[in-house]
């Protein structure tokens, strides 16, 4: 998976900003929407000279090389954290080839939080309505608290939800 951010979603940071911000080193740039983070800490853990929410700014991509940013904000479950790769080696990326195969849906439940769903999938309501669900993850509320359901917004962390 990878959390390149879309044109559809750069549209949406510039038209509704929710509190979006960017930094960058120059290489890459990381884009934050912490209207999807669900704290699951993967950038922290993952390279805490580059995120470190104890301190502000809490992101300081200038600690870090383009490839390493983007090894760990590829492990974002709900795209809170994407990047844009300002010139085009940032990651050293050698063309991959194209591929017709369809990839698995991969359901993951998080310990005290959501189910995150990755693939190609679609969301559909008790009636068989579709659910709007533009990213190729999404974060399942499983606390029951969501006002965003069946998404989740983070409730469980205010309400003290555990498995």
């Amino acid at each position: 998976m990878t959390n390149k951010i879309t044109k559809s979603e750069l549209a949406e940071i510039k038209e509704k900003n929710r509190g979006s911000r960017s930094y960058t080193n120059g290489e890459v740039t990381i884009y934050w929407r912490p209207h999807l983070c669900i704290h699951s800490a993967n950038c922290l853990t993952g390279l805490p000279k580059v995120f470190d929410n104890s301190s502000r700014p809490w992101i300081k991509p200038q600690e870090a090389s383009g490839r390493d940013i983007i090894r760990v904000v590829n492990t974002c479950p709900t795209r809170a954290l994407t990047y844009l790769k300002n010139c085009a080696n940032a990651a050293g990326d050698k063309p991959k080839p194209s591929s017709d195969k369809t990839t698995a849906v991969k359901v993951q439940i998080m310990k005290n939080g959501p189910a995150l769903i990755r693939g190609n999938f679609f969301i559909t309501d008790g009636t068989g309505n579709l659910i709007e669900s533009d990213n190729e993850v999404a974060s399942i509320c499983r606390c029951g608290g969501s006002k965003k359901k069946p998404f989740c917004d983070g409730t469980h962390l205010k309400i003290g939800f555990t498995d």
